[in-house]
């Protein structure tokens, strides 16, 4: 049976919750399309800023993320023509997944409206297990001063425009203005990564974390970094600390079960990836790969087989589908496992 260290080049699926990192994606044709994202509520009025917007490509891989300004709007910039969906999720929603949009070659701007609810409104609702917990505030964050939040802000306005390195500088000056920003230390941290800074932003988050013991992005954010490093132990402390504050989010989940099964945990590997499957975890079906490797480590090829197949219903595409198919033929071939591979 294979090893499972080639999860560590499919991590993209495990994107800085909190950046605009995106996923390689290799277009048919040559394509250029901004698509303006507006969050809204069901009145039409707009859902506000710090809203978390994820876009999905058809194959279920994570290509972008960004935060909301003010008027509940964000947008992203798409090469590749192609059906696309949403995520919406935050402090004051309910987290909510879009229809699928359709990118065309012959388009230049496009808009899609995210109709979302107000947390706590459940009337109808039946996406509530979507939401994420909202972050702790900390004494320090009570007493950011006006000047250090202004920077923050401006940093917010520049990573929405994709402009990493000015983003980088105005969340510099916030720390430089308040050290005990941590929120504003986490987000430094991303850009330097978005900017291929790793080691500049492993300081960051490292100082994040120091500063507040429930940022659960600054947490997530290290993690990844250590799980690519190898350091496995950490990265899974850090991640059961984030999912105390955010116990929801299906990033977290998938990190986790990676880092779980690098260790040696399968059975922890195999919890962790059937929590993430209890939940709405569209983009991250690399859990039931995951689970998989775990059952064939655990002498359960048939359990194995079921989750290899499950993969491939959620994201026929998806970058482990020709690893996820090659464990399969495996398993038929040594007349351990059976079932229907039409996928």
């Amino acid at each position: 049976m294979p090893g499972v260290r080639a999860i560590h080049t499919l991590l993209a699926v495990a994107l800085l919750t909190v950046s605009v990192i995106q996923a390689q994606v290799i277009p048919q044709r040559q394509t250029s399309v901004d698509l303006l994202v507006r969050v809204t509520f069901d009145n039409d009025r707009a859902a506000g800023d710090r809203i978390r917007v994820e876009l999905i490509s058809e194959t279920g891989t994570p290509v972008s993320e960004n935060y909301t300004n003010a008027d509940g709007r964000v947008s992203f910039h798409i090469n590749a023509a192609g059906n696309y969906l949403v995520r919406a999720s935050g402090i004051p929603i309910e987290g909510t997944v879009s229809e699928n949009v359709r990118i065309e070659d012959m388009d230049k701007n496009r808009t899609l409206f995210v109709h979302v609810r107000p947390k706590g409104d459940t009337a109808g609702a039946v996406t509530s297990t979507k939401s994420n917990a909202p972050p702790v505030t900390t004494a320090a964050e009570l007493k950011i001063p006006a000047d250090a939040q202004k920077a923050f802000h401006k940093g917010m306005d520049a990573w929405e425009h994709n402009e990493y390195q000015k983003a980088a500088e105005y969340f510099q000056k916030a720390v430089t203005l308040y050290p005990a920003y941590d929120t504003a230390y986490n987000n430094l941290g991303v850009m330097f990564y978005q900017t291929n800074q790793v080691e500049k932003a492993r300081e960051a988050f490292e100082k994040s974390v120091s500063l507040n013991d429930k940022n659960a992005d600054a947490d997530r954010n290290l993690a990844r970094i250590l799980i690519h490093d190898g350091n496995f132990p950490r990265a899974e402390d850090l991640l059961k600390k984030s999912l105390m504050v955010e116990p929801l989010n299906p990033v977290t989940l998938t990190l986790l079960c990676v880092a779980e099964i690098e260790s040696g945990d399968n059975e922890g590997a195999l919890t962790t990836a059937r929590r993430a499957h209890q939940l709405p975890h569209e983009g991250y079906p690399l859990v039931h790969y995951v689970a998989g490797q775990a059952l064939e480590r655990e002498g359960k090829p048939q359990e194995a087989y079921a989750e290899y197949q499950t993969y491939l219903h959620e994201a026929p595409n998806g970058a482990e589908a020709g690893q996820v198919r090659s464990a399969l033929a495996r398993l038929t071939a040594s007349g351990t496992a059976t079932g229907p591979t039409s996928q």
